[in-house]
């Protein structure tokens, strides 16, 4: 017998709401937007507070051939740090210093830091302890007795989103976030109803252990790992940790929903200088008095014993990327690090050179000639280290 067509729809409405309660908030916040205001849930990262004065050089205008590859590949900040000061600061009409930019995966570099950080303080006694040893609510048998290590390279075999994500920058493998949303995806059961709805059911594979797989998840794991070892909010010790000792201004980081944990691995608005702020401090290893790394873990963070050779084929280490600049003819030559989002959100960090550069726009740009355009528009007698 035919189910009357009205019957049929409500059936198939019924069964979509069953299967994905999450559909309406979804449909109204929909794709996390390039800029706040944004729709949804948020918490604030720090409380209400004023950054202190940028030092700035006299003239902050990119060079030509930044300016050429801002507009191509559709740019809304570039920002040029060296030497103890802004030396270059450009935005599309519509931004300035004050808008808000959606860092989408940049974030996750954050979320390592304070991993290792937390190794650091004694919170996760050695980075090659099974998952289990600190959250023991999450997975199979099997699934914690992954490594945090594993988890913080992405190489923890977890068997989660499918394809879909973008090869950029040589990178061996997949390195940024999935280029299409599925609303009944895994990523976005994660997105709407946050990491514990589906902790019970995830797993690994045994035989991808080991296998770098760039996943959302891993990042989500671990802000929840970092946020039980400290029993406080993520946001909370991000704050502490990193973002006011940095110097930043205030910022809003999505949640999963009301009264559910942050999304660790996307969605946190800040102004582009904030980015300045905070990749100097990390560069620098924290303030003067003040480290934030032991040594050898921010060796570790900068990838110093990533060989040249990996850097060429684009490397991934504790939630950040590694490349090379050795391109013929350019002046700014020597390994680099960089935090990355999905429509090319970047800051690149020098320490060698004391050098951040921090890009945001709407599509992925050319990774190497965007740094060798942004080091054009350092004043060559305030280099502070050249070849």
């Amino acid at each position: 017998m035919l189910v009357p067509a009205p019957l049929a729809v409500i059936a198939i409405a019924l069964l979509i709401y069953l299967s994905a309660p999450y559909l309406p908030r979804l449909l109204y916040e929909g794709y996390p937007t390039q800029r706040w205001p944004a729709p949804g849930s948020y918490t604030a990262v720090g409380s209400s507070y004023e950054p202190p004065p940028m030092p700035s050089a006299a003239s902050l205008r990119i060079s030509a051939r930044a300016q050429a590859l801002f507009n191509q590949n559709g740019g809304t900040a570039m920002l040029v740090w060296q030497g103890g000061m802004l030396r270059a600061e450009h935005y599309a009409s519509d931004a300035g210093p004050q808008t808000r930019f959606n860092s989408f995966s940049m974030v996750k570099s954050l979320v390592g830091a304070l991993v290792l950080r937390a190794h650091a303080e004694g919170y996760i006694a050695d980075l090659s302890d099974p998952l289990g040893d600190y959250l023991d609510d999450i997975g199979d048998t099997d699934f914690r007795r992954v490594t945090v290590e594993q988890f913080l390279t992405m190489r923890s075999g977890v068997v989660f989103e499918n394809g879909g994500v973008k090869a950029m920058s040589g990178l061996e493998t997949k390195p940024v976030d999935a280029g299409t949303f599925n609303p009944f995806s895994p990523i976005a059961r994660l997105h709407m109803l946050g990491l514990g709805a589906l902790a019970p059911g995830l797993r690994s594979d045994t035989d991808r252990i080991g296998q770098f797989d760039y996943q959302n998840v891993n990042t989500a794991i671990l802000g929840k790992l970092v946020s039980a070892v400290y029993n406080r909010p993520l946001e909370e010790i991000l704050a502490e940790k990193i973002w006011r000792p940095s110097g930043a201004g205030d910022a809003l980081w999505r949640l999963a929903g009301r009264d559910k944990p942050v999304s660790a691995y996307c969605c946190l608005f800040a102004t582009a200088r904030d980015w300045v702020r905070v990749a100097v401090y990390l560069s620098r290893n924290g303030a003067p008095g003040d480290r934030f790394l032991p040594p050898r873990l921010w060796r570790r963070y900068f990838g110093q014993a990533v060989s040249e050779q990996q850097r060429l084929h684009g490397h991934y280490g504790t939630q950040v990327f590694h490349n090379l600049l050795d391109r013929p003819g350019e002046r700014l030559q020597g390994p680099f690090t960089y935090m990355i989002g999905r429509s090319g959100q970047t800051a690149y960090m020098m320490p060698q050179r004391d050098l951040v550069v921090v890009r945001f726009g709407d599509r992925i740009p050319l990774l190497h000639s965007t740094l060798y355009a942004a080091w054009d528009s350092v004043e060559p007698d305030n280099i502070a280290s050249r070849d």
